[in-house]
């Protein structure tokens, strides 16, 4: 046999090596980019929460709860600290991030915010 008829058949075995890695890091772009969107939305909410119950002229952490859960997070976790309020907001990671690192084994991290608002300093 020559070495061309040998070698038939290779450019498929890499072109779909390549193709395979290209979606892998599709899916790992995909994957972070979600993680980074929820991460800050995370962010956006605790900041829009600790501004409420920083206003609040009763129970500030009921407003914060109010807050929190009007934008589709949890609350995890609210305390006054003087005339500031602080706020902690938690929620699921993203389903892609779910499955990409069910799929390696691994349990995603809840997504985790926290934020602090209080009147301006003198």
């Amino acid at each position: 046999m020559s070495a061309e008829k040998q070698e038939t058949g290779a450019a498929v075995v890499w072109a779909l090596g390549l193709v395979s890695l290209l979606l892998l890091v599709g899916l790992a772009s995909v994957a972070a980019t979600a993680q980074v969107i929820a991460r800050q939305r995370a962010a956006t909410v605790a900041d829009v929460a600790a501004l409420a119950g920083a206003q609040a002229t009763g129970d500030a952490c009921a407003t914060v709860e109010r807050s929190v859960l009007a934008n589709g997070m949890e609350l995890a976790d609210c305390a006054v600290d003087g005339q500031d309020v602080v706020v902690g907001v938690a929620s699921a990671p993203p389903a892609v991030v779910v499955r990409l690192l069910g799929f390696l084994g691994r349990v995603p991290l809840p997504v985790r915010a926290s934020a602090r608002a209080g009147p301006p300093s003198p």
